[in-house]
């Protein structure tokens, strides 16, 4: 194992954790690349160079640079390993032309870090045969996730560090350095604060969840980071926002990776509390074909509680949209809504989700009157219905939670939804043309979309509603290929299809 020195190293080896940490989830991507671990890539005099001379963002130049420098990498099987994992896609082509599987290629660009290993090794002698040599003996996937990668980073990093210097930089590092990232994308607009959970999701995917003595063979088994709080943090984060999460989480390699992963992503973690000495919460997942799931969830006692977030409320309260679900404790809710809320002067937008409803007590009436938009399934709402009607009519439970002080209430479902206000006539939400059923994470898709478009609309729009269901649609089509919230191109995109 290298010893990974800092820079100003001869050896460039600074580089290589650099890699190890931007090859996980979707890989290296420009909107990944944020954070002071990141700017040693970015100060490259190769990246400077890229920047000056092309007037691109220094993280999309990064990105630029390395591909080229990978197709640089003398050894054919080093091109394509650090292709996979970094999820570059750059021989794609080359690959389809070579009768390899477009569903292959499809994975070994956007799919998850594991799936494009998997990849690369199940095909391991077409993808050599597309460039016309003979595939050398296949790693194991232990030695590929070990040694065979570190090896084929430190390789790259030298050919980045000895890329363009030996010429002066266009640049100044002083200049450069106004240009990085930090902590979130440069044209965010609009500030979130999300307040939920972080956990280890265990995901099985499963034709039928087996019944009590018996057992059953999954299909496809992913380990992730997770929880409700993360989720809509990430989400809104890949929508441009300027996010944070008040979470807590604790010292385990779990919830180190969590925060690291948060971080990649954009999101700011400096409110987060943490709790030592404990396991990270987890939830195991039983998913079934078409989005049909079950869940058991722990949470070992890993959770914000009320002195924490009394050190945050000036950051609820001048924020642009504050998202909550009810994975916190119930306490912590109340007194989230009430620090929200309590400005004379200003109150931002509040998106509530009841995952997981409470089971000791509904909301208090006073709670509901601070809550903007309650987007729920129905089932999570049955303690609130005054008769049993109410519970099959979506507009008499509606009613029921405006009698109690709700303002709007949003009810998913697999064929759309619909949006029901105290003083509006209630709006429909066009069922996502997916043969993916509406769940828990489209949801939380659909929460950040919300969250983007009231930032930007300043009311709701039929648009507002509109994209945010086109983000729940293109999170479902593209979930089994890329299980990660959409980017705002691609929700672009799939509201000009639908809409």
């Amino acid at each position: 194992m290298s010893d990974h020195s800092q820079p100003g190293s001869s050896d460039a080896s600074y580089l290589v954790p650099i890699f190890e940490s931007l090859r996980k989830y979707e890989g290296l991507k420009p909107t990944r690349l944020v954070g002071n671990r990141i700017q040693p890539l970015l100060r490259l005099a190769a990246v400077q160079n890229h920047v000056a001379s092309t007037g691109e963002e220094p993280a999309t130049a990064a990105v630029h640079v390395v591909v080229e420098q990978v197709q640089k990498l003398v050894d054919v099987s080093d091109r394509l390993v650090a292709d996979a994992v970094l999820g570059l896609g750059i021989f794609a082509d080359a690959y389809l032309s070579h009768q390899v599987p477009k569903r292959t290629v499809r994975i070994l660009e956007a799919g998850g870090l594991g799936a494009r290993r998997a990849a690369l090794l199940a095909n391991w002698e077409d993808l050599h045969r597309a460039f016309d040599v003979e595939a050398p003996e296949q790693p194991s996937d232990r030695n590929l996730r070990g040694p065979v990668e570190e090896q084929v980073f430190e390789r790259l990093s030298r050919l980045l560090l000895n890329t363009g210097s030996g010429a002066d930089p266009v640049v100044t590092a002083d200049t450069i350095t106004m240009l990085l990232p930090q902590g979130v994308q440069s044209e965010a607009v609009g500030k979130v604060v999300v307040v939920g959970g972080v956990a280890v999701d265990h995901i099985w995917r499963i034709e039928t969840i087996p019944e009590v003595e018996t057992s059953k063979m999954a299909t496809h088994y992913a380990r992730s980071p997770g929880g409700k709080g993360l989720n809509q943090a990430v989400a809104a984060a890949r929508l441009g926002l300027d996010v944070s999460l008040i979470a807590a989480f604790t010292d385990d390699s779990d919830g180190l990776d969590i925060k690291a992963y948060l971080e990649a992503e954009g999101v700011d973690t400096s409110l987060m509390e943490l709790v030592p000495g404990m396991s990270t919460p987890a939830t195991g997942v039983f998913e079934r074909p078409f989005g049909e799931s079950a869940a058991a969830v722990w949470r070992n006692g890993v959770e914000l509680d009320v002195t924490h977030l009394d050190k945050h409320g000036s950051m609820l309260t001048s924020s642009d949209v504050v998202l909550l679900t009810f994975e916190i404790p119930q306490k912590v809710l109340y007194r989230t809504l009430n620090l929200a809320t309590g400005s004379t002067e200003r109150r931002p937008v509040i998106i509530v989700t009841p995952g997981q409803p409470y089971t000791d007590d509904r909301l208090s009436g006073s709670a509901l009157k601070k809550i903007d938009y309650l987007v729920a399934h129905i089932w999570e709402l049955e303690k609130f219905a005054h008769s049993s009607q109410a519970r099959y009519d979506p507009q008499l439970l509606s009613n029921d939670l405006f009698d109690l002080g709700l303002n709007s209430l949003c009810i998913l479902g697999n064929r759309g939804g619909t949006i029901y206000s105290r003083h509006e006539e209630p709006i429909s939400i066009a069922a996502p043309p997916s043969f993916l059923r509406e769940s828990s994470i489209t949801r939380d898709a659909f929460c950040a979309a919300l969250a983007a478009r009231l930032i930007e609309d300043r009311s709701l729009t039929d648009d507002a509603i509109r994209w945010a269901a086109a983000a729940m649609a293109s999170f479902a089509e593209d979930y089994y290929l890329a299980p990660s919230p959409p980017r705002r191109e691609r929700v672009d995109q799939k509201f000009r299809e639908i809409f």
